[in-house]
């Protein structure tokens, strides 16, 4: 009789051994987070019991048991088997939202003018896991590059504790302070009065030259302190302006780099018109920092 209240006792320790267990797939990451649904698998001698975040309380005569939790959120699983007097407890914690990205400074489709002291101002946040890592183009509360003309990528990025990833970008355009430097005010050597500027086509007309002269180009680009920018990589395209059946067709006829001239202090191309038939002409002009101007000039026969 001794002998059989023993081997009991035995059998019931064995018992408490293979006592129950909790696994989840895919395995959370290092900071204890999920962000796909998970299938939880308890194992244990059955009858098996479990609860999902205090809700009824669950039964199964078989092993293993698998649910699973798709919801966002953190959730409590408590579970035991039939060996066991009390639950044991499993934290999942599930988030599947990216972190949210709010970027202000700089403005998406903003101007900014060259060299312009601008300072960052964006926002990482995230509701669930909370934030893990951040990188951005530039800190919030540092200068963004104003440095160089032309279109600008700003770029924020974020994952999240759980790993969600997320990317923010804004456009932005830096604009230098263009100016005419010729006597006639404007960006050509000469310029048609108020009362002769007439309209061909689709534009006014701004200037005249007889077959054989030379078209002067010029302009400055300043900074926002006034200084002179030397490296815009300006150009110009010179096309012919040809009206067919009440459409204007443009086949190039030229194209001119507009380089900076140390000397004068500016941009400066001459070129002459001897070889180019009388008639109308579009000087399409990239100053280099993405602003385009087109000037409509007439190229005429003799005076």
């Amino acid at each position: 009789m001794r002998s059989a209240v023993l081997g009991m006792v035995l059998v019931v320790g064995l018992g408490g051994l293979a006592a129950s267990s909790l696994s989840v797939a895919p395995s959370p990451n290092a900071y204890g987070w999920n962000n796909t649904p998970v299938t939880v698998t308890i194992t244990g001698s059955p009858p098996i019991y479990w609860q999902v975040d205090g809700g009824p309380i669950q039964q199964a005569n078989a092993s293993p048991v698998t649910f699973v939790i798709s919801d966002e959120g953190v959730h409590v699983v408590r579970y035991r088997d039939d060996t066991e007097s009390t639950f044991k407890q499993a934290v999942i914690r599930l988030d599947f939202t990216p972190p949210e990205i709010r970027i202000r400074v700089p403005e998406a489709g903003g101007e900014y003018i060259l060299n312009q002291p601008v300072l960052a101002d964006w926002a990482v946040w995230d509701w669930l896991s909370g934030v893990a890592e951040v990188k951005a183009s530039a800190s919030s509360g540092a200068p963004i590059d104003t440095r160089s003309p032309g279109q600008t990528k700003f770029t924020v990025w974020a994952k999240d504790r759980a790993g969600n990833e997320a990317q923010a970008t804004a456009i932005y355009f830096v604009r230098g302070i263009i100016q005419a430097v010729l006597p006639s005010g404007f960006y050509l050597d000469r310029l048609l009065l108020p009362e002769e500027t007439v309209k061909v086509g689709k534009y006014l007309l701004r200037a005249r030259y007889v077959r054989g002269e030379d078209v002067v180009f010029a302009f400055v680009m300043k900074d926002y302190f006034g200084h002179v920018f030397t490296r815009a990589g300006a150009e110009i395209s010179v096309v012919r302006v040809r009206f067919v059946d009440d459409k204007e067709e443009y086949p190039l006829v030229k194209w001119l780099r507009l380089p900076f001239d140390a000397e004068k202090g500016y941009y400066f191309v001459s070129f002459s018109t001897k070889e180019f038939e009388p008639g109308f002409y579009d000087l399409w002009v990239l100053f280099g920092d993405g602003r385009f101007e087109r000037i409509r000039i007439e190229i005429l026969a003799k005076p």
